[in-house]
């Protein structure tokens, strides 16, 4: 081993050949252009350039064609903006444009179930705390209002639920409903705090909690006020329209059921109510003058117009089917090989909630030209066959109209799990319509499978055979799960022709167990032909969107589907079965 100062020597020498600069360089092979002059190069020359025209004039570029490229488009159309939202033949209200029509028309008034009253009594019990409230009234809210929701025995997850609050909270859905309700001068809840002699300091508290609890609810869930429900359950679906009654224009909706809402939902009509009357400081239609630059339309894959010009391979016209029955694909293919750079876009500005109609379209070309060109079904030779884009179905007329709403709606939503999904059946073999609950609301605030809950525990028979030599017995009746509700063919009043189905209910049986099939009472009828032999499914979930001021919304909807087909309830009467084994025996 080297003596510590010779190690030390290495180290100098090491450290100071890192001192000493050096120069790196570095060889690159590049062409030598022979001159500096690069003209003839960028020409791009061809060496056969009657080829070339020969291509062009194949394919048709040499062809003239009487038709000048636009410059300028000038539009004349009328905007009406919907100021009413008008549900039913009476009940009418101003639309707020703070909130999704979709909302205002779907949103129904939330009912009080164990989950919900957990969940608002949790946060009023943050308030309390936040006041210094709960060591001396605690006690007393619990005492007014106490947790008794019923529960059914085989509701797995409300027992839990149940269980984990029993004795600690408070039903927060009533206590809000009670700070809600005035009666008198004063709340229900203001009521209670003077009849409990609660101190002047503590009640002020309870009034500064008060307001920050019902703030919260209405942010947290969207409410409709009274007597505000589109939903018809004679049609199952709903049925409004928007108005702008200083111009007389409506457009009704009474077939949405989709669960989105859109133009297409709504058909025009142009007849006078006894209330459209013209209301001061209210705007009507005005009149609005655009001018654009046309842009021409363009697609993936779209043929360039010039022969040289290379396009992006992404659509395979190749492969377009061109047999007989195949004629979309052939108009599709014309469409993009002969018209595709024949279409322009005009981008056409108009705020939501307008009801336009575009009068008419001034189209100057390159050569000068002036062209009018008008709506679509306007011109006397398009009388046979009026059928228009994004234009709405005159509803009194049947015809088309010229005019387009461009609805207040959200562009998406997020919807949770179904709290409930009613199937709606026929059953030939009974000559019924079944209501099958197939999910059912749950204490627990989800759906759960409604044959869970319907599952009960059957009796054992009360008959004896008389002797072991009986073979066969008599059964007056089957029975179906509680989850199956029947509705009956009636005859309409006046009619012995026309029927509709009316809700009934099987001896024995606890009634639905839902909100759909209950919500209306006794008699509950809906419209035969509302079920197809196809059958239909109604559902309502939770929903949670987004609007352009940044606000949300959490409300339930509904929207209706198409069903699975016809069912089969074995549900028979005035049976003879063989008799089973072993009955009657100890």
């Amino acid at each position: 081993m080297p003596p510590p100062i010779a190690l030390e020597v290495q180290k100098a020498v090491a450290i100071d050949a890192y001192r000493i600069p050096t120069v790196t360089a570095y060889n690159r092979l590049e062409s030598t252009p022979r001159t500096t002059d690069f003209a003839r190069s960028l020409r791009a020359e061809v060496r056969d350039p009657l080829w070339m025209l020969a291509r062009q004039w194949q394919f048709g570029e040499f062809q003239a064609e009487d038709a000048a490229s636009p410059v300028t488009a000038q539009m004349v159309g009328a905007h009406t903006t919907m100021s009413h939202v008008g549900i039913g033949a009476e009940q009418q209200f101003k639309y707020d444009e703070r909130i999704p029509l979709e909302v205002q028309v779907e949103r129904e008034e939330l009912r009080g179930d164990l989950f919900l009253a957990t969940q608002m009594a949790r946060y009023f019990l943050r308030l309390m705390r936040d006041q210094g409230l709960v060591a001396a009234h605690l006690g007393r809210v619990r005492g007014k209002y106490p947790l008794g929701y019923p529960i059914d025995p085989n509701d797995t997850d409300a027992l839990q639920l149940a269980a984990a609050v029993a004795g600690d909270l408070f039903d927060g859905f009533i206590l809000h409903s009670d700070i809600v309700t005035i009666e008198g001068a004063d709340t229900r809840f203001q009521k209670w705090m003077n009849a409990e002699g609660i101190s002047a300091g503590d009640q002020a508290k309870f009034l500064t909690i008060a307001a920050q609890f019902t703030a919260w609810f209405a942010r947290s869930y969207s409410q409709p006020g009274k007597d505000t429900s589109a939903w018809l359950p004679a049609r199952l679906e709903y049925q409004f329209e928007v108005q702008a009654p200083q111009d007389h224009k409506h457009l009704t909706a009474d077939q949405y059921s989709q669960g989105h809402l859109d133009w297409y939902s709504f058909d025009f009509d142009g007849a006078v109510r006894q209330r459209d009357e013209p209301r001061p400081g209210e705007s009507g239609t005005r009149e609005s003058f655009a001018s654009f630059i046309p842009a021409p339309v363009g697609f993936k894959g779209m043929p360039n117009p010039r022969y040289w010009s290379l396009e992006e391979g992404q659509i395979d016209f190749g492969r377009i089917d061109t047999s007989t029955t195949g004629l979309l694909h052939l108009l599709f293919a014309e469409f993009g090989l002969v018209y595709g750079n024949d279409w322009f876009m005009l981008p056409y500005p108009l705020t939501i909630n307008t009801l336009c109609e575009i009068s008419g379209m001034v189209v100057t070309d390159v050569f000068g030209q002036h062209t009018l060109v008008r709506p679509a079904g306007k011109g006397t030779e398009s009388n046979w066959q009026r059928w228009t884009m994004f234009h709405h179905t005159d509803a009194n007329t049947r015809g088309n109209t010229s005019q387009h709403y461009l609805t207040p709606a959200i562009t998406g939503s997020l919807e949770g799990e179904p709290l409930e999904r009613v199937n709606f059946l026929r059953d030939e073999m009974a000559n019924l319509v079944w209501a099958v609950e197939n999910t059912v609301p749950s204490q627990s605030g989800k759906g759960v499978n409604g044959n869970e809950i319907a599952a009960k525990e059957r009796p054992p028979p009360t008959y004896v055979p008389v002797n072991d030599k009986v073979e066969i017995r008599y059964v007056a009746g089957t029975t179906v799960p509680d989850n199956w509700i029947p509705f009956i063919p009636v005859h309409l009043e006046g009619s012995d022709r026309e029927i509709r189905l009316q809700r009934a209910r099987l001896p024995g049986a606890k009634g639905a167990l839902g909100v759909i099939v209950t919500e209306k009472t006794a008699p509950y009828y809906v419209n035969e032909i509302e079920v197809p032999r196809a059958g239909i499914t109604v559902q309502r979930a939770f929903q949670r969107a987004r609007w352009l001021n940044g606000s949300t919304f959490l409300w339930i909807g509904r929207h209706k589907g198409a069903g699975k087909g016809e069912g089969w309830s074995n549900l028979k009467f005035d049976q003879i079965e063989d008799m089973p084994e072993n009955l009657g025996a100890p």
